[in-house]
């Protein structure tokens, strides 16, 4: 099993459904959020390009 990578703790996780919330601080739990998340941010736009776009999309909904 690889050391973790996180042993004092420091980062946590706060998912939250429609039901209920849960704080997360297991590394093991962590880690792949933590991936996923910055997978997202990678692939995302810029915050100018999305007004950009959701102001084109607006304007053909009457």
């Amino acid at each position: 099993m690889p050391a973790d990578p996180y042993p004092d703790r420091s980062l946590i996780c706060y998912a939250e459904s429609q039901a209920q919330g849960i704080l997360d601080r297991e590394s093991t739990s962590l880690v792949p959020v933590l991936t996923a998340y910055h997978q997202l941010q990678a692939e995302a736009l810029s915050q100018a390009a999305a007004v950009a776009m959701i102001s084109k999309l607006r304007k053909g909904i009457p």
